[in-house]
């Protein structure tokens, strides 16, 4: 059940009603502000790395020619539906492009919003906003990439099972997989939170009702698995599959993760860890969890795919684990800030029931993946961030306006073509 808000001592509730009208408009006003900036700031730039590809084959088909390219890596659905749109507008450019990707972050943005109303009633306007903000996604707002229409439909996929509408969440993630094949991971996620909170027993009593809940989810399953059969690999394109490869596990995404995550949410792992501590201080285990994890990041950390090491002075995703690689101290500062993470995830609450299944399919999708990327290591986190109770008023706006300091940092960058993610 949602908790109810904490009355305010000295506050009426028309002054509180009108304290929180003013808090949203406020943050309308500035992430309006915001996306519009963005908008304009990249509307008549050149295509950006991956850009070039996606357009091209957006084109291909808008101009009715039904080749799919070699170097594409995932299934066409973005592109037929962006091409579709545009030809139905009567303006196929790049631009037009954009600006149908910003419409999807949007979207992405409303299915936060309708979680965190869900399920952090009172949250959900100043989250929404954070969303827009996030520097490891915000640019990808304006860019013809595939990773905000797959992002918005994950998050509608997750509100759907959570209010139970499993048809519904399976018709969205099944969407995802012609976007994006290899989020398919997450639909063990929404299988766990179809589940809700019943225990074993509970399931295998009423185990009809279970089935019936779960069927729906073996729709984007089968068609992940008709496509892995029929293409012969998870990657679409054949040249690429050997980066892309589909048996392995590497724990470059999943300890680059964490580090991320210290780095976007200082506030929230000071404060996480300093919980983690008076919890947990005096088990036997505490102790040596943290010196493991220090440990993981100090060995096992590195980004080796061919593509870490392409121009890591423009793209960060590759300068991070360059620098890290390159510096002992950074390494040792990075693994203490990654064992501080874990323990600021450990005890942070999480919304509906079984939603700490997020850590361990999070971990699975991140490993899955052997390039290290901040494009995949920002699904999780933007997961994490509708599930995840707040620290605070003050934190969490502390973090808006750290976010928005960072975003317009990066958008100069990547106008000024010195970084790109």
């Amino acid at each position: 059940m949602p908790e109810k808000p904490r009355p305010v001592r000295g506050f009426s509730f028309l002054e509180r009603a009108r304290a929180t009208t003013t808090e949203t408009w406020l943050l309308a006003l500035l992430c309006g502000m915001f996306y519009a900036g963005w908008i304009i700031g990249l509307r008549w730039q050149a295509a950006y790395t991956d850009e070039i590809i996606h357009y091209a084959q957006i084109w291909l088909f808008a101009q009715g020619q039904w080749r799919v390219l070699s170097d594409l890596t995932t299934i066409p659905g973005y592109h037929l539906l962006v091409a579709g749109l545009l030809d139905a507008s009567g303006a196929v450019s790049l631009q037009g492009a954009r600006l149908v990707n910003a419409l999807f972050g949007l979207s992405a943005v409303a299915a936060l919003h309708a979680l965190r109303m869900r399920l952090w009633p009172g949250t959900q306007t100043l989250a929404s906003a954070q969303l827009l903000l996030l520097p490891i996604l915000a640019p990808l707002f304006f860019l013809v990439y595939t990773d905000v229409l797959a992002l918005a439909l994950l998050l509608w996929a997750i509100w759907a099972a959570v209010v139970g509408r499993h048809w519904l969440a399976a018709m969205f993630l099944t969407a995802l997989v012609c976007v994006r094949q290899h989020e398919i991971v997450w639909g063990g996620l929404l299988v766990a939170l179809a589940l809700r909170d019943a225990d074993m027993r509970s399931l295998l009593r009423q185990w009809r009702s279970s089935v019936l809940d779960l069927l729906p989810y073996g729709l984007p399953l089968a068609a992940f698995l008709a496509f892995w059969a029929g293409n012969g690999s998870i990657s679409l394109s054949r040249s690429q599959s050997a980066l892309h490869p589909d048996f392995s596990l590497h724990a470059g995404n999943l300890l680059f993760a964490l580090l991320v995550f210290g780095l976007l949410l200082p506030l929230q792992t000071v404060l996480g860890f300093v919980t983690a501590c008076r919890s947990y201080w005096r088990r036997p285990w505490f102790v040596p969890s943290l010196i493991l994890i220090a440990a993981c990041f100090w060995f096992w950390f590195r980004a080796d795919n061919p593509y870490n090491g392409a121009f890591p002075q423009l793209y960060l995703h590759n300068r991070i684990p360059l620098l890290i690689e390159q510096n002992a101290w950074l390494r040792a500062a990075a693994s203490v800030l990654a064992a501080a993470v874990a323990c600021s995830l450990a005890v942070t609450r999480l919304r509906p029931a079984r939603a700490a299944w997020l850590f361990g399919f999070s971990a699975l999708f991140l490993a899955a993946s052997w390039l290290v990327e901040l494009r995949y290591v920002m699904v999780p986190i933007v997961v994490w961030l509708a599930l995840r109770e707040q620290r605070g008023r003050l934190v969490e706006w502390l973090t808006f306006g750290y976010w928005a300091l960072l975003s317009c940092w990066l958008l100069q960058a990547i106008l000024a073509h010195s970084l790109f993610l």
